[in-house]
């Protein structure tokens, strides 16, 4: 029996005073002691387990934030399960996601308005919001359950249509943790500037700080760079995670001045492929960081890592990412022979098992929708995504895409692979005769069907980092 929150409770439970949690405010400079953040996990828990059995699932209707936090914590020190609806949900995908994932309470922030109040009523769910005034016991020890039962469901981003839950069991948040802890070991206290949620539930578990971006909502397309600036400036961060979207704005920024970061000794890129010339382009702003690529799937996190160096690779080989981590079994699966400067590979769809995998297939393997190969030196290259996979020629779809997003004036760029070739869709100010002749250079012009310039590239909802090219068919 286990509970990945166990983690979590001996450190604030050992560790009341310190403080692991900062939150944006005016100062960059609020802070939650442990003992804090034990108190309002143990309100949240008080409100809820009298209306909980281990196993049960709970909406959770709170935005983002140090509130939704702490409400999975509790959820997950009962043995229920947290669910975090898909990014951006409508009431019709929130009532369709409360039915399958046969919820019966939902726990918000505050009161209820009284039209959402009744509709759940009416269909027999029940509302609880916490009242932090009222300081509940603190002495307590988490539900131990099964190590397959799940931990928390959250939606994928969508990129190959409608978003799918994701059922992470505590032994996957456990030997995810561990496995985070052994490849970026950190000393307690590193000041750690997450952008991801499962890296703040191992910075707790781990004793690291947590200062979090000033994003309202953690909504991606209400980032403000000089907001991330600033707090870069004022809180001494040493390790920095985040995605391509939101590095790719700090460099907008960052280029309009001279600014440096030597506290920042790691900088860590997922949630999406990585350009070429996004990390030498970072290297001057954080002059002594190591830069880090770490490819995973929503069930999956990490597959593979790849540290960077100041070798870059051929963007017609793919996206680079790395090594496969050595407690994944690995395999690549129906594969097709491609093309590139390095040579002939097979290339095919990414199957992974091991402790860290979220899946329910018979055998324990998963299947990641990534398609890629292994290079001579054991590389995972990526080529493709399941539903745009098919080739041409050797070529597939990101080899042309890692190409064309490094170009000057383009901005994003995807190409859809359809019967006789690929229609290149561009958003950016190069081009199309330029554009055409990058293309034509290094492509058969046989499989370059058209070009065409769209305003804004469809883009997921979680990272905007990955392109939903299911729109674009």
């Amino acid at each position: 029996m286990v509970n990945f929150y166990n983690y979590i409770h001996s450190t604030l439970v050992e560790s009341q005073g310190d403080e692991l949690i900062f939150w944006p405010g005016p100062d960059h400079s609020r802070g939650l002691t442990n003992g804090d953040l034990l108190q309002q996990v143990s309100n949240f828990r008080h409100l809820l387990q009298p209306h909980l059995q281990p196993g049960a699932t709970v909406l959770l209707a709170i935005p983002a934030s140090v509130d939704s936090i702490n409400a999975v914590l509790a959820i997950q020190s009962i043995g229920a399960v947290a669910v975090i609806p898909p990014a951006k949900a409508g009431l019709k995908v929130l009532l369709s996601t409360i039915k399958k994932q046969h919820i019966k309470v939902v726990v918000g922030k505050k009161k209820a308005g009284v039209l959402p109040y009744f509709l759940l009523k009416l269909i027999g769910i029940k509302y609880l919001y916490v009242d932090h005034t009222l300081k509940r016991s603190t002495t307590w020890q988490p539900q131990q359950v099964l190590p397959e039962q799940p931990a928390l469901v959250t939606y994928s981003s969508g990129t190959t249509g409608e978003p799918k839950g994701i059922f992470r069991s505590h032994q996957v948040f456990s030997a995810q943790h561990l496995l985070i802890k052994k490849l970026f070991p950190a000393d307690k206290g590193l000041r750690d500037f997450p952008l991801f949620p499962n890296v703040i539930l191992h910075n707790l578990a781990s004793g690291l700080v947590s200062i979090l971006p000033d994003i309202p909502g953690f909504q991606m397309a209400a980032l403000d760079p000089a907001r991330i600036i600033a707090q870069l400036e004022s809180q001494r961060i040493e390790r920095l995670t985040g995605n391509v979207f939101y590095l790719k704005n700090l460099l907008r920024f960052l280029k309009d001045a001279t600014w440096s970061f030597p506290s920042v000794m790691t900088v860590v890129i997922g949630g999406a492929p990585v350009p070429l010339d996004l990390i030498p382009a970072l290297r001057p702003y954080f002059p002594e960081a190591s830069f880090y690529i770490v490819y995973g799937s929503s069930e999956a996190e990490p597959i593979a890592i790849r540290q960077v160096n100041a070798l870059p690779e051929d963007p017609l080989n793919g996206y680079a990412v790395g090594t496969p981590v050595e407690e994944l079994e690995f395999r690549i699966c129906r594969t097709v022979n491609i093309q590139t400067p390095a040579g002939s590979f097979s290339a095919g769809e990414i199957e992974v098992k091991g402790k860290h995998v979220a899946t329910t297939k018979a055998g324990g393997w998963l299947s990641t929708g990534d398609i890629g190969y292994l290079s001579t030196e054991n590389k995972l290259f990526l080529t493709a995504r399941i539903g745009n996979e098919k080739a041409h020629q050797g070529i597939m779809h990101f080899q042309i895409e890692h190409l064309l997003v490094i170009q000057t004036g383009v901005h994003q760029a995807a190409a859809i692979a359809e019967e006789e070739g690929f229609k290149i869709f561009v958003q950016g100010q190069l081009g199309k005769v330029e554009i055409q002749q990058i293309l034509y250079t290094h492509f058969s012009p046989e499989i370059i069907k058209s070009i065409s310039f769209i305003a804004q590239m469809p883009m997921d909802n979680r990272h905007y980092s990955k392109v939903l090219y299911h729109k674009l068919k």
